[in-house]
């Protein structure tokens, strides 16, 4: 039954994500274009120098090519941004609205449902969120004359805290890679989990009460971690590095825990909350 819900979810989301997905993958490759544009330009502007229109052409060029390659870069962190959006107002439209009512009828547990509708989401989430790495790595690549430590420390980048001790190597890019797949299922399972405390708790403006909890426990995380981060990088100089890492793996695990206990709390609080038996 799992396997045919998530289909099912699978089928209802796939049409705009890849609208989302197509927006997303047009904006990297201009935003490429543009910042080959803008160094070829820059080029031609310093080959030029002797003839000041030219050169003022150029320089004019410069900087609206890399204007619109930093507004290309914004499109692609948008484009994984709205999909967020997307399903988790899908989430809550098909379980706390009328449509809930239908969804709840379905003879499966709570909990095959919440699943089924969270894998289906991560799996997009995913593929938006490793494919905006990888866009936003082709464009340091165009940057950098195609450096492939400059591709591989965007990778490592995605890793948190132990960016600051990787130094590009496979491991920390598998790491980084490892923290973006983690920190979807966090996302996604706060999300779900606080859509469902707002629609529990709250009488009225069930969402805002939604968008206050998830704010609230994300906040308190990164205060935390932040905190941990800091004091690791300003301890021991000859162990700061280990710290650092230590703290980056914590953040990771406690990501994974929370993208479960969100997941489980959801399972059981629309279990208990609505009961149309």
């Amino acid at each position: 039954m799992l396997g045919k819900l998530f289909s099912y979810e699978l089928r209802a989301l796939w049409k705009p994500a890849l609208i989302m997905l197509a927006v997303m993958v047009v904006a990297g490759l201009a935003g490429t274009a543009c910042l080959g544009g803008a160094l070829a330009a820059s080029d031609a502007a310093g080959y030029g120098s002797g003839y000041v229109t030219h050169a003022a052409l150029s320089a004019n060029a410069t900087v609206v090519l890399f204007m619109g390659a930093l507004f290309c870069g914004f499109l692609v962190w948008a484009a994984v941004a709205a999909l967020y959006v997307f399903v988790a107002m899908r989430f809550y439209r098909t379980m706390f609205t009328d449509e809930g009512y239908l969804t709840l009828t379905l003879p499966v547990r709570t909990g095959t449902l919440v699943l089924a509708k969270f894998w289906a989401a991560y799996l997009l989430l995913a593929v938006f969120a490793l494919g905006a790495t990888m866009l936003y790595a082709l464009m340091v690549a165009t940057i950098s004359g195609g450096d492939a430590d400059a591709v591989s420390g965007v990778l490592s980048i995605t890793g948190g805290w132990f960016a600051f001790v990787a130094d590009g190597d496979v491991a920390s890019v598998a790491l980084g890679v490892v923290n973006t797949l983690v920190t979807c299922a966090y996302a996604l399972g706060l999300a779900f989990g606080s859509l469902t405390l707002g629609a529990w708790w709250a009488r009225r403006h069930k969402v805002a009460a939604a968008v206050g909890i998830y704010l609230g426990v994300g906040w308190l995380l990164s205060l935390v971690f932040s905190i941990a981060g800091v004091l690791a990088m300003t301890g021991d100089v000859a162990s700061w590095d280990f710290a650092l890492a230590a703290v980056s793996v914590a953040q990771l695990l406690l990501n994974a825990a929370v993208a479960a206990g969100a997941l489980a709390l959801s399972a059981l609080l629309v279990r208990t909350k609505v009961d149309l038996n």
